[in-house]
């Protein structure tokens, strides 16, 4: 019986010399159902999956040999093997960027962006992660955001898309857009909330041609200083964010105060921030941005609840209380407020950065 086996595995081997692979699956099939435990049966096998294009099952396969059997002709041939498989497989991945970086406007600049994942879910991704990425597992359990958005990779937005997919398709939330489509997106700086039963001023024309029953009323300016209004329903409402800006100004630090104006330290000092809000409108391609220093809450919507409070409030507690209001009103819509994660990646990319506008308006 060992002979036979051995005439058959000289056989296989022959065949493989040949690239008769039909030959080799027949042969293959008697010695597994008779020998599945032979280390050079599992080592066929293994090369077999390799030429079929089945390289996950491949790499397997020669893992396994590796870990599992010491015969050096056998962990030769399967470390050969797994060798050849994540060449193969590396190959295959460049090309598929390459087609897809080829079609039209899949070129142009992007930004990949990796979503939180939850703790339980962590090392399952990052195995996955590291397989897309060619990385070892701990590398990539480092790369993945335990909280906020992180900023993972820039470059054409067809490969972006290609990594996108695949993370996508492994559970790793993530998203994909390109700088031209954050340059088209509409930010409208909100100067007061309404409501539709309240007249608007007379200097204030209406954006928006009608105002259905139950929507808010944004007062707004957009890039170009022209103020309007937005009426809006809640559930067009994606998603809400939060956020602080840092306020910062050039100071003149003095530790001692008889030293000369010349040997004074300046610098630049964060004073106070700037506290922020956006409202995210897909289908009308734009984001309502509050800011507390800007925001007029003496005008429109009341949201203290005491109607004599209006004047009473400082600035922060009336900014809390339209935070409340946003809480109510889009419950049900997605909540971000770790903003301060993102920032700290974002800040190292300023090449990035100069490229999009903050539509920040505070001064």
């Amino acid at each position: 019986m060992a002979d036979n086996s051995q005439a058959l595995l000289e056989q296989v081997a022959q065949a493989f010399e040949q690239k008769d692979y039909r030959m080799a699956t027949q042969l293959l099939k008697q010695l597994w159902q008779a020998h599945p435990e032979n280390p050079w049966v599992q080592l066929y096998r293994g090369r077999l999956y390799e030429v079929a294009g089945n390289l996950e099952t491949a790499t397997k396969v020669y893992k396994h040999l590796l870990q599992a059997i010491s015969i050096p002709k056998v962990v030769s041939q399967a470390r050969q093997g797994l060798q050849r498989v994540e060449m193969l497989a590396h190959e295959q991945r460049q090309t598929a960027i390459a087609k897809a970086t080829a079609a039209p406007n899949q070129a142009e600049p992007g930004v990949l962006v990796l979503e939180p994942i939850a703790t339980e879910q962590r090392q399952a991704a990052a195995q996955a992660f590291g397989k897309i990425m060619e990385i070892d597992a701990y590398t990539a359990r480092m790369q993945l955001p335990n909280r906020g958005w992180r900023i993972y990779r820039l470059g054409a937005i067809g490969e972006l898309a290609f990594y996108g997919q695949q993370f996508q398709a492994a559970g790793i939330p993530a998203f994909w857009v390109s700088l031209e489509g954050l340059r088209n997106l509409q930010v409208f700086q909100v100067q007061y909330l309404r409501s539709p039963q309240d007249s608007p001023p007379d200097s204030t024309p209406v954006l928006a041609s009608e105002v259905p029953a139950g929507a808010i009323v944004a007062v707004c300016q957009d890039e170009q200083g022209q103020v309007g209004e937005i009426a809006f329903q809640g559930t067009e409402v994606s998603q809400w964010l939060e956020g602080m800006l840092p306020i910062f100004e050039r100071v003149v630090d003095t530790p001692d105060v008889l030293r000369s104006v010349t040997q004074r330290q300046r610098g630049e000092e964060t004073q106070d921030y700037a506290l922020m809000c956006d409202l995210h409108l897909p289908q009308r391609n734009c984001i309502l941005r509050f800011c507390d220093r800007t925001y007029q809450f003496q005008t429109g919507m009341n949201f203290i609840p005491d109607q004599q409070g209006r004047d009473e409030g400082t600035l922060r507690i009336h900014w809390n209380h339209l935070i409340d209001w946003c809480k109510q009103c889009f419950s049900e819509q997605p909540h971000y407020s770790e903003f301060l994660p993102f920032a700290e990646i974002a800040i190292d990319l300023p090449h990035l950065l100069q490229q999009i506008d903050p539509h920040f308006y505070l001064l």
